[in-house]
């Protein structure tokens, strides 16, 4: 795993950091670690999971709302 060294980091920021990784029980290097992966968003695959996952749900529901059915939810002015 590669390092990083933060130069310049403001105090507040830093004593924001530390307390909300003690709120979380976290140290604060794990704390950054998570705020990072938070902003950098899920990984390719972790979409692609997502992806299946709302395919599966998609098809247990008894309907799906595409252009059509909504323009005759409007029209029957059930939207």
């Amino acid at each position: 795993m590669a390092n990083i060294t933060l130069k310049d980091m403001p105090d507040d920021l830093h004593k924001r950091l530390r307390a909300a990784a003690e709120e979380t029980g976290r140290s604060l290097n794990k704390m950054i670690l998570v705020l990072l992966e938070t902003a950098i968003g899920p990984h390719k695959s972790d979409r692609l999971v997502l992806l299946d996952r709302i395919r599966a749900r998609r098809s247990t529901l008894r309907c799906f709302v595409n252009d059509a059915t909504l323009e005759e939810a409007i029209e029957e002015g059930r939207a």
